[in-house]
């Protein structure tokens, strides 16, 4: 394999895990084990994040590459998660009528969000800014919320709670609200510190990487309301 194939075909293979691993968070959602099946969620946004890195410092980026992720982030992020989503409230909530209309708005708003973020070029006038929530951290939370709620109390609490953030995430995925990259949302915290905190996300994962994704949206949705109030207030005067 020359140099040239090489720059391609890495980026693309760490792709393909992220695919076979939200594949197998799908098998271990019909098997009943939805704590494996989160984590399989989680290691894919590792793999999605890494392919990307890869590709940029090999120079390998590529038409195919861009629509061999978007496909992947489909299964790893829209549909994996809208089988958790369904999986998990099959075995908690009495009202059956909401399961399939609840799992399958996730996966329409997932789709959306990505068709969308492939015809615009440009999420914003910053390149690392995104107009809507990016589906890895929409599949992200979900997951993240079973994983969490599992390690503190020993199952999936609050079902309630949990019914309420896949509805939420669903429609902050095709939102107008601006979310920048983690550098930009924490860069009060400086580059050391945010080094800091995800090293501490990275090792007590469990019971951080919910409380993490959490605060990324909330600091972002803040922003986002200070900034159009900014605007208001300027068109006003």
């Amino acid at each position: 394999m020359n140099r040239i194939e090489k720059r391609f075909v890495i980026p693309n293979i760490i792709t393909g895990a992220n695919m076979l691993l939200g594949f197998l968070s799908i098998i271990m959602s019909f098997q009943g084990d939805l704590l494996k099946a989160s984590w399989l969620i989680v290691m894919a946004m590792v793999a999605d994040g890494l392919d990307g890195k890869t590709a940029r410092a090999l120079d390998g980026f590529s038409e195919f590459g861009k629509e061999f992720d978007s496909f992947c982030d489909a299964v790893s992020f829209g549909m994996a998660p809208a089988i958790l989503i369904y999986s998990i409230l099959m075995e908690q909530v009495a009202l059956k009528e909401l399961i399939i209309p609840l799992s399958f708005l996730y996966l329409l708003c997932g789709v959306l969000r990505l068709v969308k973020f492939n015809i615009i070029t440009e999420a914003s006038k910053d390149k690392a800014d995104f107009i809507g929530m990016p589906i890895p951290t929409a599949a992200g939370l979900v997951a993240s919320y079973n994983i969490f709620s599992n390690a503190v109390w020993g199952e999936l609490v609050q079902i309630n709670l949990f019914l309420i953030l896949a509805f939420f995430v669903s429609i902050l995925m095709v939102s107008a609200i601006t979310f920048k990259s983690i550098s930009k949302t924490f860069r009060v915290l400086g580059s050391k510190g945010l080094l800091a905190l995800l090293i501490l996300v990275a090792v007590f994962a469990k019971y951080l990487l919910f409380p993490f994704g959490l605060s990324y949206f909330l600091v972002n949705s803040f922003n986002f309301i200070k900034e159009k109030r900014f605007i208001s207030k300027e068109e006003v005067s």
